[in-house]
């Protein structure tokens, strides 16, 4: 029997790893995906040259519908999804941006995923949902707490409580989506904040991630503990060429160089 096709394609555009869900209609994750998508965010982890990544999905109607429940009903546990889980969500590790282009309906997984992803861009007619307490289950691939982190608590207790759906618009007001755009200009524009987030020193924009992610939860004075500690993304940073080069290209009135060294 031939391999089934991926339901995930992948795309390194100078540095830019483009990631786009390819099984309609829904782009439901079954094992095999999950772990592509996973080995996708690792690359991207791992290669100095690539330096942002966009995700999104083919077609209008959805973005993700989460876990293919026909993949469940037919046996498939959440036992083979890698060691990073269910679409690479329990991953603490992502030290580059992750853009998500949400292009239709994020249900579920899909939903956890840009709760996930550094910044989020949709379409006018994108909606949220967490549905799983009517299908008995909860969002345990960080969708429970990672919602009460990038929405108001209440909002994301109905969200979860009720499974109602999340506009754009909404997400817009509540400052969980950054930008609402055309469907038919939301690569370009994802790509455009792509090239501005390259533009910059690709160590700081490192050690900012990491930073961020280490002190989210923590009072002033734990994290500038954790700053003067230090933190590997952070110290490479500092050591590197890179943090000269920014305030020498800025005292020559000429654009900087990155290296990445």
């Amino acid at each position: 029997m031939s391999a089934q096709p991926s339901r995930v394609r992948i795309e390194a555009k100078g540095p830019v790893l483009e990631i786009t869900f390819d099984h309609p209609p829904a782009h439901a994750f079954n094992e095999q995906a999950s772990q592509d998508l996973d080995a996708a965010l690792t690359r991207l982890n791992d290669t100095p040259e690539l330096r942002c990544a966009i995700v999104t999905a083919t077609g209008d109607r959805m973005f993700s519908a989460g876990w293919d429940l026909k993949a469940v009903a037919a046996g498939e546990t959440s036992e083979n999804f890698g060691p990073n889980g269910f679409m690479g969500l329990k991953r603490t590790d992502l030290i580059k941006p992750v853009i998500a282009a949400v292009n239709g309906l994020a249900v579920g997984g899909g939903f956890e995923f840009s709760l996930m992803a550094t910044l989020v861009i949709c379409a006018p007619h994108v909606e949220f949902a967490l549905p799983e307490l009517q299908r008995g289950f909860i969002p345990e691939a960080g969708g429970l707490w990672r919602a009460h982190r990038r929405l108001p608590v209440n909002i994301a207790s109905e969200l979860l409580l009720t499974g109602r759906r999340l506009s754009a618009e909404e997400g817009l007001r509540l400052g969980f989506v950054n930008r609402i755009v055309p469907r038919d200009q939301l690569m370009d524009e994802a790509r455009a904040i792509a090239a501005q987030i390259v533009s910059c020193a690709p160590l700081a924009v490192e050690a900012l991630l990491e930073i961020t992610r280490e002190v989210e939860a923590l009072s002033d004075a734990e994290a500038f503990a954790v700053l003067k500690r230090g933190l590997p993304a952070h110290k490479r940073m500092r050591a590197s060429d890179d943090f000269l080069e920014g305030p020498r290209a800025f005292a020559e009135k000429r654009p900087p160089r990155w290296t990445g060294k």
